[in-house]
């Protein structure tokens, strides 16, 4: 069972025609596993379970009905399945996620890593297809790209380069990885840094940015581990990153990054979205305003109607608000941060106790992303696949630092023998 668990989570991170079936078997086969299994452990659920499951329950009961009356959804023709998602996926993917850990740390982590292998293998796979010749390597996508298999056959490429962003953000995974003697640990840390090396390959092919503030964010707890503890191997993993970085200096996009000042017009649309909340509390895409790009001179739109106008805000929780008002948008948040706060303190105690190991920075790097997707993308819409995904690994996170925090203990389940 969890040979077939692994591979339906590599299938669906593929975006495979009918990825949504195969999202649901997964779920089921990671319940009826956990079901049937002999539990490793005692699973010591969150004191607050109950109320954001309970939440995510009324959200997407809200936030469906909300779509219905303003026509944004229809359960009519391939609306129904969107309208089924909507409805139950959060709460079942939440309440899948609790219930994992009792398959074992090794097991749940060769899940993640499973669905990030079958991502990376997507945005390479829509990279050799898009491109023109397939070798043109330096070739850059702006605006759209093609798919390799699926409808659409052509998306916007931040739809995209989320899948490659994931992988990049697994380096410091390598890093502690290679600082094992274990022969297949680091053979473990090749396979990862062959696979994050293409992760960035596919960020800059898509112009993208927030794969690198991913990265940042990935590598903060392993790069303030104490200097006296930090041997050869990863001191020279930072200097192979060094190294990596002054050769893409010189990339297009990076360059285009660094004459932008770091700026990005999703701050000017953000302030202009939330000084106009009160238009919107009942959504239905009722606030509009003008907003500057990064020049400081040229305007754009956003919900005016008018050609070239922006219709998402690029942040899951305000696109939510502007589709259904603040009433689902008020049961989300009361799911997700009790269970937002509890996992950032669990990860916070693990680094300053120096109990991190591979396996917990495998977890920090699939946080970082979804966090930094959530906030800077319109991820419901560019990527339901992970958006809904983003609910499991919530629970699954939730219910492990439930775990250490009952027992005291940063690996309360056995671990593979990549981490001997």
């Amino acid at each position: 069972m969890t040979i077939l668990a692994t591979v339906l989570f590599l299938l669906v991170g593929l975006h495979l025609p009918k990825a949504f079936t195969l999202l649901y078997l997964a779920l089921l086969v990671c319940a009826i596993q956990v079901r049937q299994s002999k539990p490793l452990t005692i699973v010591a659920l969150p004191a607050y379970w109950r109320w954001s499951f309970l939440s995510l329950s009324l959200f997407g009961i809200v936030y469906l009905g909300i779509m219905l009356y303003w026509g944004f959804a229809s359960p009519q023709g391939s609306g129904l399945l969107d309208c089924i998602n909507a409805l139950v996926v959060p709460a079942g993917c939440f309440w899948v996620g609790l219930r994992l850990p009792v398959l074992g740390r090794a097991t749940t982590t060769k899940l993640l890593l499973a669905y990030g292998l079958g991502a990376l293998l997507y945005v390479v796979s829509a990279l050799f297809v898009a491109r023109h010749p397939w070798w043109a390597l330096d070739q850059i996508f702006p605006g759209d790209i093609s798919t390799p298999w699926g409808v659409p056959q052509v998306v916007n490429v931040r739809s995209m380069e989320q899948n490659g962003i994931l992988a990049l953000a697994l380096l410091p995974t390598a890093l502690l990885l290679a600082a094992k003697s274990a022969v297949p640990a680091r053979a473990g840390a090749v396979a990862i840094v062959g696979a994050s090396l293409l992760g960035l390959h596919a960020v800059l092919s898509l112009y993208g940015r927030l794969g690198f503030l991913a990265l940042a964010l990935a590598l903060f707890p392993v790069a303030r581990q104490s200097r006296q503890h930090w041997p050869k191997s990863f001191i020279a993993g930072l200097g192979g990153i060094v190294m990596v970085g002054s050769l893409i200096g010189r990339h297009p996009s990076v360059q285009r990054l660094l004459a932008e000042g770091f700026c990005d017009e999703r701050l000017s649309m953000y302030s202009g979205f939330l000084q106009q909340l009160g238009q919107g509390l009942f959504g239905g895409h009722r606030i509009a305003f003008s907003a500057f790009a990064c020049d400081g001179a040229t305007s754009f739109g956003f919900g005016d109607g008018a050609p070239g106008s922006l219709t998402m805000v690029h942040n899951v929780i305000l696109d939510i608000y502007n589709d259904a008002g603040f009433l689902p948008v008020l049961f989300l948040l009361i799911a997700l941060v009790p269970a937002l706060v509890a996992i950032l303190r669990g990860f916070w105690s693990l680094s300053i106790r120096g109990m991190w190991d591979w396996q917990w920075s495998v977890r920090w790097s699939w946080f970082v992303v979804l966090v930094t997707q959530w906030l800077f993308q319109p991820l419901l819409y560019g990527d339901g696949l992970l958006y809904y995904l983003s609910f499991l690994v919530l629970g699954l996170l939730a219910a492990e630092f439930a775990l250490v925090c009952s027992k005291g203990n940063a690996d309360p389940q056995p671990q593979s023998t990549l981490s001997a």
